[in-house]
């Protein structure tokens, strides 16, 4: 297909473009208690086409771009007319002129995984056993359960002489927690992994039973006032986001972020971007990068187009951290006196502006004698005062987007409370 469009493209005039082709395979289980539901197996090929045109405007050179998707069912005609549409749309988005990725071919290699060499529909059978192997509590139970292992193998071509491919597995999901008594309560989980954590996700399964037996008897909000607090799991991971948000080359150019190479961030943090491919969209190499060295900016990352415009090296843009773990038992955090919230409603950090907060629905409020369970109530904090002393666990989690400690401490965040 790829070959097709290379051809069209020829005839359409079209001299600069970059192509990305996915082709998926997936095992799908769906679940409700313990009874399989639906089984459901698909493969699709999607194909996405960006063609670029460069134009002049005043004396300076300008690059504008457009892209369309092409199935295997599209036929040459509805090719040409896509990419006849695409390059006139392109002459009216006028981006200061940038590059594409530099040429460099490869041959196919699959993504380092315990997942590969099973088979997603073994990949799913297994996340199936971990998960409902802890389903055996008397008054918690799991609802419904979704698992999606997931097969992709992609190809990058572009018109600088990018051509490389790859395979990579994962596996996804989600699953609810009821308790029906003394309050009919329910918890939504979703989860993704990029490796065979099978231990990982029976701990989330464990977890989210504890904690929604937990719900199901706290009535008392939290009263109104400063708390430390404990963060733990997603929730980690969505906070420390702020920093792989910061560092983006799109956030430094368009000013959203004063963040630039040297610049001290106010937190003794360690951070380093990890690829979850070996190549961007845009098919550039992707590997292992500082991005935070004692508290210090060493390494922004960006796409082709700001990375150009920063004059900057592309590193293309990572979605998965690593960053140091603390020295901080979670036992002792959760010891600590103060607020342990365990799951929110809707848990939002603004990388724009520093904000955190959510509505909480389950937390453990600790008064240094007792440890009840609360519900309702928000936190609200920022993390440029949060980061100036916040702690990390010792241990670890990972997931496909997250390396690092598994629980974070927040000192003297507002709480909007009875």
């Amino acid at each position: 297909m790829i070959q097709k469009i290379l051809e069209i493209l020829h005839e359409c005039c079209v001299d600069v473009y970059s192509i990305c082709e996915t082709g998926r395979e997936t095992a799908e289980l769906f679940f409700i208690k313990k009874n399989l539901d639906m089984r459901r197996k698909t493969k699709t090929d999607d194909i996405v086409v960006t063609v670029y045109r460069d134009f002049v405007i005043n004396g300076e050179n300008y690059r504008g771009n457009a892209s369309f998707n092409v199935s295997p069912s599209t036929s040459d005609k509805e090719l040409k007319a896509k990419c006849k549409k695409a390059y006139m749309a392109a002459k009216f988005v006028p981006n200061k002129f940038y590059d594409l990725a530099p040429a460099k071919k490869a041959e196919c290699f699959e993504v380092e995984s315990g997942l590969n060499g099973i088979g997603i529909e073994q990949a799913a059978s297994k996340f199936v056993n971990a998960v409902y192997k802890e389903d055996t509590d008397e008054n918690a139970f799991i609802n419904s359960a979704e698992f999606f292992a997931v097969r992709d193998k992609v190809r990058i071509v572009n018109s600088n002489g990018v051509d490389v491919s790859y395979i990579k597995n994962n596996v996804n999901g989600e699953f609810v927690v009821q308790c029906k008594n003394p309050q009919d309560v329910e918890t939504h989980q979703s989860f993704s992994y990029d490796d065979l954590n099978t231990k990982e996700i029976s701990e989330l399964v464990r977890n989210t039973l504890k904690l929604t037996k937990d719900r199901a008897k706290a009535v008392e909000a939290p009263k109104a006032g400063k708390y430390d607090i404990v963060l733990s799991g997603k929730y980690v991971d969505t906070v420390l986001g702020y920093y792989k948000d910061r560092a983006n080359g799109a956030y430094v150019y368009q000013q959203y972020s004063d963040y630039e190479t040297g610049k001290e961030i106010g937190a003794d943090i360690n951070v380093e971007y990890v690829p979850t491919v070996p190549y961007s969209s845009e098919g550039v190499g992707m590997k292992n990068l500082v991005c935070i060295e004692d508290g210090k900016l060493k390494n922004m990352h960006a796409n082709c187009r700001y990375a150009y415009y920063l004059g900057m090296k592309p590193t293309g843009v990572y979605s998965k951290i690593s960053v140091q773990p603390g020295d901080m038992s979670f036992d002792d955090m959760k010891a600590h006196k103060g607020l342990y919230v365990v799951n929110f409603s809707d848990f939002q950090m603004d990388s724009l502006s520093g904000f955190f907060g959510g509505e909480i629905r389950l937390a453990y409020y600790n008064d240094g004698e007792k440890i009840v369970p609360v519900t309702g109530g928000s936190v609200n904090g920022t993390i440029i005062d949060a980061q100036k002393d916040f702690e990390f666990s010792k241990e670890t989690q990972e997931t496909s987007t997250f390396a690092g400690p598994k629980a974070i401490l927040l000192k003297d965040i507002s709480v909007a409370g009875k």
